[in-house]
């Protein structure tokens, strides 16, 4: 997999590294998004403890998915019972640890998130295979261009001015729609 030049993150006012409409932002964003499924996806092929979890996706992902801390998202996920604790081993460092195993209701949920993020990366692809193209060249593709007498554009201009004005939201619920509108 090629590796992504990343942007150096800017310091804030308070010398913490700008999030919020960042690349660094983002991909903070998108990793959480799928450590649950990648979590689940590992402890689906065996047991592991807690440590052999960021290892394995660090080695996995050619170091583009590293997890420092992965305790929020093991203990949330025992919380829905998505993965149980098993029995205290000895790894194979020697050491006595704690291991986790997904469950039957872990599975499911597993099953589902693969199916949202394929749904999900298939539509970005679809966006982002399209650039270039305007909805007139779509519409149109092989077809005369209707004239217009220039109020179309004023319509179109008016169009952009009123939805500069909206407020930005963040209400996204990845099953097509924003949340609260049908689009």
């Amino acid at each position: 997999m090629e590796k992504v030049d990343r942007m150096p993150r800017k310091p804030n006012e308070s010398g913490a590294p700008e999030r919020s409409g960042s690349v660094a932002g983002m991909e903070d964003n998108l990793k959480k998004a799928v450590a649950e499924m990648l979590v689940l996806f590992l402890l689906n092929e065996r047991d592991m403890y807690i440590g052999e979890i960021p290892e394995e996706l660090n080695r996995r992902s050619g170091g583009t998915f590293q997890i420092v801390f992965p305790y929020s998202i093991i203990y949330r996920m025992v919380k829905f019972e998505y993965i149980d604790e098993c029995k205290k081993r000895i790894a194979p460092d020697g050491r006595k640890r704690q291991y986790y195993a997904i469950t039957e209701k872990g599975r499911t949920y597993l099953k589902e998130l693969r199916g949202l993020f394929r749904q999900f990366s298939e539509g970005v692809d679809t966006i982002l295979a399209s650039e270039g193209e305007t909805y007139e060249q779509e519409e149109y593709s092989g077809a005369e261009v209707p004239e217009t007498d220039g109020q179309e554009a004023d319509l179109r201009h008016e169009t952009e001015t009123q939805a500069d004005e909206r407020p930005e939201t963040d209400d996204w619920d990845f099953s097509g729609r924003l949340s609260g509108c049908l689009v």
